[in-house]
């Protein structure tokens, strides 16, 4: 091949194979699914939101939350993990749910709502302790964190807490889950357990870099 033409096709040829090594590694429908309509997250429009959908009676919830703790730190400034109880019905799923948004409603202090949080997850868990209703959520709250179960109680049937509900309720019907856990990014991008719990995060940071992208060149216009 003449020298001139063989730098031709190079000139060809390389650029499409840089660009099939940098294809995307993870496919629609296959590692993640993309929602028809964005569910309205609850951050700001700069920052860019990861939904973590857990339940307290739920295993795979238990086993993420760990690995969810030990992903977030390595997360820009711009990204937001934000807990979403998921609850189908007026079920134990219902009361949980309920319990994580009164605690939320509670406690101003993020570490200790994580210590509060994490200590639910292992009763339910580890004890079977159910927590099925009010008395028992607040007993175990009072000897377990010194909260009082009557503040507990008023707090846990505030108008407040009804209306985060019903704003979870809506969240979780616009992310049409067919279970627990589940990672929802930006509203659109929902990554769940069938890809293995340890690479939900994952899938999670390259869905993420794709929503700054996207943002770029909306911005770009």
């Amino acid at each position: 091949m003449p020298k001139q033409l063989k730098f031709l096709w190079l000139a060809l040829v390389l650029p499409l194979v840089a660009q099939a090594a940098v294809q995307d590694p993870y496919k629609e429908g296959k590692d993640y699914r993309v929602l028809p309509e964005q569910v309205q997250t609850s951050v700001k429009k700069s920052q860019i939101e990861v939904a973590e959908v857990f339940w307290y009676g739920c295993p795979h919830c238990y086993t993420l939350e760990p690995i969810v703790e030990r992903w977030k730190p390595s997360l820009e400034k711009d990204t937001r993990v934000v807990r979403t109880p998921g609850f189908f019905g007026p079920n134990i799923w219902k009361t949980h749910a309920q319990l994580y948004y009164t605690l939320e409603t509670m406690i101003p202090d993020a570490k200790k709502l994580h210590d509060v949080h994490t200590s639910i997850f292992a009763e339910v868990q580890h004890r079977n302790n159910r927590l099925g209703d009010v008395k028992a959520m607040g007993d175990f709250l009072q000897e377990r964190h010194g909260i009082d179960p009557k503040q507990f109680a008023s707090f846990y049937n505030s108008f407040g807490v009804l209306n985060l509900m019903n704003q979870g309720g809506t969240k979780i019907s616009g992310y049409q889950l067919n279970g627990v856990p589940a990672l929802v990014v930006d509203g659109r991008y929902v990554i769940e357990p069938t890809v293995g719990l340890e690479n939900m995060p994952v899938i999670a940071d390259f869905l993420i870099k794709k929503v700054r992208a996207e943002r770029a060149a909306k911005a770009k216009g």
